[in-house]
C-alpha cells in the first residue's frame, strides 16, 4: 500500500447494498447481459496467446470487472438517481470494451503481458468509482475522488477472492494507475518534471503540471517513497499507469464526433454538479465558456500523452482533431452563430453539437 487512506472512504449506500461478486453479478444480468460473455471471449483469446493466468484468477478479474461497472453504475449511471453525464458506467465500459481491444490490436502494445492487460481492465472499471469526494489530504498530490475509488477497488478485489498479501504486484498497479489518472485543469508550471526534468529535483509540487498525474507519479514517489520507487513491481505499475491515464483521455485521438461528444457531457455533468438546470439563462454563458475555453485548453495545454504506446495509438488523430477544433472554435465565435445567439444552455450545446457535425 502506498497510499495509507486508511478508513478515509468507508462504503457508502450504493457499496452496502451491492456488497459482493454475487451482487455485481446479480445487477449486471439484469442491466448489461451480453458483458460477461464478452469479458470471457477475450479472456479466452488472451489464454490461448499468453497462457492461463492462475487458477481463478480469471474468474475473480470478471467478478471483480462486474461488481466495479455494477457499483458505477448504480452510484452515478443508468442504473441509479445521482446520473452524471460523463463518470458514468457507459464511460468505464468505453475505456473496459473498446479502448483497451484498440490498443490491444496495434502493434505498439505488443510488449504487454497477461497479467498488464488484466490490470488495465481492472482500471477501466475501477478508476471513476467514486465522483463526489472533496477534501486534500494526506495522500495528496491524489484527488479525492481517485482517492476514495481507490480505497474501494481495495474492498472490491477483497471481496472477489483476492489477497493484498498474495497479488500485492496488482494492487501496486491499480493504485498507481487509479492515483495517475488524477486530472488537474491547471497549465504547466515551469518546473514540471515532464517538460523540464533539469529543474524537476527541487520542485515544491511535483504534481502541479496539469494534465494527468501519471507521467509525474516516479518523480513524486522517489522524493516521498525512494525504497518502493526502486522496485521493480513498482517501475512496472507507473509504466501501466502511464498507459492507463492514456487509455483514459483517449478521446484526443477517437474520430471528432466523439471528442466533441464528451465535451458535451462534460459540460452537463459540470452544470449539473454546480446546480444549473440547462433549460436557465443563467447556464447559457457558463456553457458558452466551458466548451469554447476548455476544449482548447485541453487538446493544446492539459493532455500530453504519458506513454510512447498511447501516443502511436491516438497521436495522429489528436493532431488532426486539434485542427478540426481550431476551425470548429472560430466558427462558434462569430457574433451572430447560433452558438453565440444561444439564451440557455440547452441552445448553446444544441448549437455546439450542430457546428460540431458540421466540421467533423
Amino acid at each position: 500500500m502506498i497510499f495509507q487512506l486508511a478508513d478515509a472512504f468507508p462504503p457508502d449506500a450504493t457499496e452496502r447494498s451491492l456488497p459482493d461478486a454475487a451482487s455485481g453479478l446479480a445487477c449486471m444480468a439484469r442491466e448489461r447481459p451480453e458483458l460477461l460473455t464478452r469479458l470471457r471471449a477475450r479472456h479466452s483469446l488472451w489464454a490461448a496467446r499468453f497462457g492461463p493466468a492462475g487458477d481463478g484468477r480469471i474468474a475473480g478479474v470478471e467478478a471483480a470487472l462486474l461488481l466495479g461497472i455494477a457499483r458505477l453504475g448504480q452510484r452515478h449511471g443508468r442504473y441509479g438517481n445521482d446520473f452524471h453525464a460523463y463518470h458514468n458506467e457507459e464511460h468505464a465500459l468505453d475505456l473496459l470494451l473498446g479502448r483497451i481491444d484498440r490498443l490491444y490490436a496495434h502493434p505498439a502494445a505488443s510488449r504487454l503481458g497477461h497479467e498488464d492487460w488484466l490490470a488495465l481492465e481492472l482500471f477501466a472499471a475501477h478508476h471513476d468509482l467514486r465522483q463526489r469526494e472533496h477534501g486534500s489530504h494526506a495522500w495528496d498530490p491524489v484527488g479525492a475522488n481517485e482517492a476514495a475509488s481507490i480505497a474501494e477497488s481495495r474492498r472490491i478485489l477483497a471481496a472477489c477472492g483476492f489477497s493484498e498479501e498474495r497479488e500485492q504486484a496488482l494492487y501496486h498497479a491499480l493504485e498507481l494507475m487509479i492515483a495517475g489518472s488524477t486530472f488537474d485543469v491547471r497549465p504547466p508550471q515551469p518546473n514540471d518534471p515532464v517538460t523540464d526534468p533539469e529543474g524537476a529535483d527541487n520542485s515544491a509540487d511535483l504534481a502541479s503540471g496539469g494534465g494527468a498525474l501519471a507521467p509525474r507519479l516516479l518523480p513524486w514517489m522517489q522524493q516521498n517513497h525512494p525504497l518502493q520507487a526502486s522496485r521493480a513491481c513498482i517501475a512496472r505499475a507507473l509504466r501501466l499507469a502511464c498507459i492507463a491515464a492514456d487509455i483514459d483521455t483517449a478521446n484526443v485521438g477517437e474520430p471528432f464526433a466523439s471528442l466533441c461528444r464528451s465535451a458535451v457531457q462534460l459540460t452537463e455533468e459540470r452544470e449539473m454538479r454546480a446546480g444549473r438546470r440547462l433549460g436557465s439563462t443563467l447556464s447559457a454563458g457558463h456553457c458558452r465558456d466551458f466548451l469554447l475555453q476548455a476544449q482548447t485548453h485541453y487538446l493544446e495545454d492539459l493532455h500530453r500523452f504519458a506513454s510512447a504506446e498511447g501516443e502511436a495509438l491516438l497521436g495522429a488523430e489528436k493532431q488532426r482533431n486539434r485542427q478540426r477544433m481550431q476551425a470548429l472554435i472560430v466558427r462558434l465565435n462569430a457574433p451572430l452563430s447560433p452558438f453565440q445567439q444561444g439564451a440557455t444552455g440547452t441552445e448553446v450545446i444544441a448549437a455546439f453539437q450542430v457546428a460540431a457535425l458540421e466540421g467533423g
